[in-house]
C-alpha cells in the first residue's frame, strides 16, 4: 500500500470518528443526568484527540516525499 493510499484510509477513518463525535454531542445535549453528560464529555474529548492525531498522520503521509522526506512537525493540520 502506498503512502497516499494509507493517508486516504486515515481520512476515511477520521470521517467516521467525526460522525461518532457528532452523535455523542447530540446525546450529550439530550442527556438529563449530570453523570451521563460528564461521561459523554469524556468520550468526546478522547475522540477529539484521536481525530486530531488521525488528521496529522494523514497530512504527514500525504506530504512525506516533499522536502526530501523531512517531517513537517512545524506545520499545523486542519
Amino acid at each position: 500500500m502506498a503512502l497516499r493510499e494509507m493517508a486516504q484510509e486515515y481520512r476515511s477513518n477520521t470521517a467516521l470518528l467525526e460522525l461518532r463525535m457528532k452523535e455523542l454531542q447530540v446525546a450529550q445535549r439530550r442527556a438529563r443526568h449530570k453523570e451521563v453528560k460528564y461521561r459523554l464529555k469524556q468520550r468526546i474529548g478522547c475522540l477529539r484527540v484521536m481525530i486530531n492525531e488521525s488528521r496529522k498522520t494523514a497530512f504527514m503521509l500525504e506530504h512525506y516525499y516533499e522536502n526530501g522526506g523531512q517531517v513537517h512537525a512545524d506545520k499545523r493540520v486542519v
